[in-house]
């Protein structure tokens, strides 16, 4: 029963403190209160299907239940096959709005990132461009020919979309976040760009100059976060921008909140891997704590330092577009 009762422990920690352990549990196995209680309390065990229930429910692994040591980890993977199934993006990025929302209500939060490619939310703004990853993620894994026009017009009612990007962003506004960057961070999205222009995958002529446009404003109102350290359409939650002297490597995607950490590691173009593995994620921010601390503070560097960093982005995207253009 020792056992049972680090189940609930662990669960309890994962609440957001306006939800009651009971009332989720009990929803959850379509069960009474009392019978939860009775549970809580060790005086009832928990039945096999009911801990299978409660593991993929609040991503637990048994590892970390019966505080066994192993070499494995457990992550949570989500798949994106539009083929067989067009809702699964739905699916998936509703559930990521729920998650980032879930962080935002919190009391204690924060986001760290490691950026070897730009961080998702500042895409968060600019359906075309988020379109475009998701038609670049289509094109490597389901092989299939059509154009991004053909894509985009497959996606069928996107209003769903939207709102969902929507939440995302508003969320994250409100979450405070440091972020490390390379001055390659920006190479993944224009390397795409310049591949599927080459390869003669825009029906609209005029596409791949509105996505440069886009990734410009994206950098403006990053450097524009920078230099107040605020962020949000108030500017009223902390943003820390950092310059790495080396590559990270990785984009790893750390989510605090009341306690409980998630990891997120980055997958080809918009797929992850998640855990919420102790040791794992106790390492992985040690890791991007010390990364922080070795590299340059862009939002507390001179202004000088802040605007030749974000100058050359600005002008790796000119240079690309003066390419559509010609």
């Amino acid at each position: 029963m020792d056992t049972q009762k680090r189940i609930f422990k662990i669960i309890k920690e994962k609440l957001p403190p306006h939800m009651k352990l009971a009332d989720v549990i009990a929803e959850l196995l379509d069960i009474g209160t009392d019978s939860v209680y009775r549970r809580t309390r060790g005086e009832k065990e928990l039945t096999l299907s009911e801990l299978k229930k409660i593991c993929a429910h609040f991503q637990i692994s048994m590892d970390e239940i019966l505080n066994h040591k192993s070499n494995g980890i457990t992550f949570r993977y989500s798949t994106l096959d539009f083929v067989n199934d067009p809702r699964h993006y739905h699916r998936y990025i509703d559930q990521f709005a729920k998650n980032i929302e879930l962080s935002a209500k919190a009391e204690d939060k924060e986001i760290l990132f490691t950026a070897e490619d730009i961080p998702v939310f500042h895409f968060m703004p600019y359906p075309e461009l988020i379109f475009f990853k998701l038609y670049v993620w289509h094109q490597t894994i389901c092989n299939q020919p059509c154009t991004y026009d053909q894509f985009v017009a497959d996606l069928g009612e996107k209003e769903e979309l939207y709102t969902c990007y929507k939440r995302i962003m508003n969320s994250y506004h409100r979450i405070p976040s440091s972020e490390v960057w390379t001055h390659n961070t920006i190479d993944p999205i224009l390397r795409l760009l310049d591949y599927y222009y080459d390869m003669e995958c825009f029906e609209d002529k005029k596409m791949p100059l509105l996505l440069c446009k886009q990734l410009s404003g994206m950098i403006d109102t990053i450097a524009e976060w920078t230099d107040l350290k605020k962020k949000g359409e108030n500017n009223d939650t902390d943003f820390h921008l950092y310059l790495s002297p080396v590559n990270p490597e990785n984009s790893f995607f750390l989510n605090k909140r009341n306690g409980m950490t998630l990891i997120t590691v980055k997958l080809f173009t918009i797929n992850s891997l998640a855990t919420t593995d102790k040791a794992f994620c106790t390492e992985t921010e040690t890791w991007i704590r010390n990364t922080i601390s070795k590299s340059m503070f862009l939002s507390g560097a001179s202004e000088r330092e802040r605007f030749r960093f974000f100058q050359q982005l600005r002008g790796r995207i000119n240079a690309l577009a003066e390419k559509f253009e010609s």
